[in-house]
């Protein structure tokens, strides 16, 4: 088989490969998840084993054990404040949705559909007092379980051959080309790390900022709205966007605070001192991080994300700009290559 018969082999293999993940996404979950983990604290698997020499094994183990260690101590003085939140929180909604229910009828009649849609659509899916049986419930909860034990299992693979699996898919790629593919892998491997990893520290100063925020003003459920507004910055543009609202919607309906402000100027403060966390963000923690990790245009960006969601869902949001960054790096290694071989022809 010649290079270029091999060459178009492969592609069409990898198409190919590509095309049955996408039609079986619904059961990639565990395995993407666990892979965001091992670039996550593949870093520091390697500090152990390569510094401290404990083997690889055991240094997955104390990682496990550590990570285990911190979610019960946190659990035991947040998670119910959390859970507590959380519940809340779906009840004020529930009782907004009613009210606002009975509201529609003074609004104009062009847009009563509209608003009558959006609210059977939060109706149906909101959490509280769901009548769901034993008999859907049993289910769901094996299939949460199956998924977590396949994820520990496929973290602990990834942590453990992370060095392996780069040198396996060389040995498919043609002697020719292998160095280059190398390099071509070890970038895609820095980008994608360095990606999670800034978003990890990101989503935790945020968040840590928003606690702040809220507590200050005396917003109902701080400690909830403050990790979904963490957590909601993983999402370019629309995450930061609902937060915001999110927030300001809770602050506006509240009804108490502290300086002795009224709800409209709560909700106002707690609007303006979201925009300015997120202006210090993007100018002196974001870039400090973050770098020039993806060097995408933001329109790009837009559009790779609301991609990612209609594709893919929450985690195609997530994965949405690290995909397209590499999608951005191996478009300029094609340009790289049909330059050198349009220069070697002439």
């Amino acid at each position: 088989m010649t290079i270029r018969l091999r060459t178009a082999f492969f592609l069409i293999l990898g198409v190919l490969i590509l095309w049955v993940l996408y039609l079986q996404r619904e059961i990639l979950t565990p395995f993407v998840l666990a892979a965001i983990f091992a670039f996550i604290f593949n870093p520091i698997v390697n500090f152990f084993s390569d510094h401290i020499k404990l083997p690889r094994t055991i240094s997955i183990i104390i990682i496990y054990f550590l990570i285990i260690g911190v979610l019960v101590l946190g659990g035991v003085s947040v998670s119910q404040r959390v859970i507590n939140e959380s519940s809340q929180l779906q009840e004020f909604i529930s009782n907004l949705i009613r009210t606002a229910s009975a509201e529609v009828n003074n609004l104009p009649e062009w847009i009563k559909p509209a608003v009558k849609d959006t609210l059977t659509s939060l109706d149906r899916t909101k959490l509280i007092g769901t009548s769901a049986s034993l008999l859907y419930l049993f289910p769901q909860a094996v299939s949460g379980i199956v998924s977590f034990v396949i994820f520990l299992f496929s973290a602990f693979y990834f942590l453990k051959e992370g060095r392996n699996i780069v040198d396996r898919i060389l040995n498919f790629v043609p002697r020719d080309y292998r160095i280059e593919t190398e390099i071509l892998l070890r970038k895609i491997n820095s980008v994608l790390g360095s990606y999670l990893r800034g978003q990890l520290l990101i989503v935790f100063f945020m968040s840590s900022l928003f606690f702040v925020v809220l507590s200050i003003f005396n917003v109902k459920f701080s400690l909830f709205l403050a990790i979904f507004s963490g957590i909601a910055e993983i999402v370019p543009f629309i995450g930061p966007f609902v937060a915001t609202s999110l927030a300001g919607i809770i602050a506006v309906t509240s009804g108490s605070s502290n300086f002795n402000l009224n709800p409209a100027q709560t909700a106002l403060a707690v609007i303006l001192s979201y925009i300015v966390v997120r202006q210090i963000a993007d100018l002196f923690l974001t870039p400090y991080i973050m770098g020039k990790i993806t060097r995408l245009h933001p329109l790009l960006i837009l559009f790779a994300v609301l991609a990612g969601g209609k594709m893919a869902g929450m985690l195609g949001l997530i994965l949405a700009v690290p995909i397209a960054a590499v999608v951005r790096i191996l478009i300029e290694f094609s340009f790289d290559k049909i330059s050198d071989s349009e220069r070697k022809s002439n």
